[in-house]
């Protein structure tokens, strides 16, 4: 059993959405998108189909399309640091093999079972446990302490467990 005490920032949880937001097909077309716009730009306005000031409106239009999903999602980190229970005050995780990961906070806690477990994935500065789609529990890296290599290695040894085939 390890137990680590989470306090959420919106560094920290910033990071995680924009490993969320980017490590999926849409985010990669996103930028794709912006980079094409710059191009295009750039390129009408050096073969003459536009002036400075439509060379302008691609740059800007670009830089609309880059720099829309940080700044939302930055915006969105600070707010969910603000008003949601788990990441407001400090979480208390008890990560044990028989039992699964239970948080706890001041009015509040969950339990997710290591069955729920689907996967794990590490930012820069975090590391997310998912176990849904959409739903994933999310340690900045800095929390764990000593305790990282204990939980990394029951997280690992559970995923390992729930995705192995099972017997007939």
């Amino acid at each position: 059993m390890s137990k680590i005490t989470v306090h959420m920032t919106k560094e920290a949880l910033y990071d995680f959405l924009l490993y969320h937001a980017y490590s999926k097909f849409s985010g990669f077309l996103i930028n794709i998108l912006g980079f094409a716009v710059i191009f295009l730009g750039v390129f009408s306005f050096a073969t003459g189909r536009t002036g400075a000031a439509g060379a302008a409106f691609y740059l800007i239009a670009a830089f609309a399309f880059i720099g829309y999903t940080p700044m939302q999602l930055k915006v969105r980190a600070k707010k969910q640091v603000e008003i949601n229970p788990e990441y407001k005050s400090a979480v208390e995780y008890i990560f044990s093999d028989e039992d699964g990961i239970t948080a706890s906070w001041e009015g509040g806690g969950h339990h997710i079972e290591w069955e729920q477990v689907t996967r794990a994935v590490v930012a820069p500065k975090t590391i997310g446990i998912y176990y849904g789609k959409e739903q994933a529990l999310i340690f900045p890296k800095q929390d764990f302490g000593e305790e990282f290599l204990p939980v990394y290695q029951m997280v690992v040894r559970h995923l390992a467990t729930n995705s192995a085939p099972a017997e007939e």
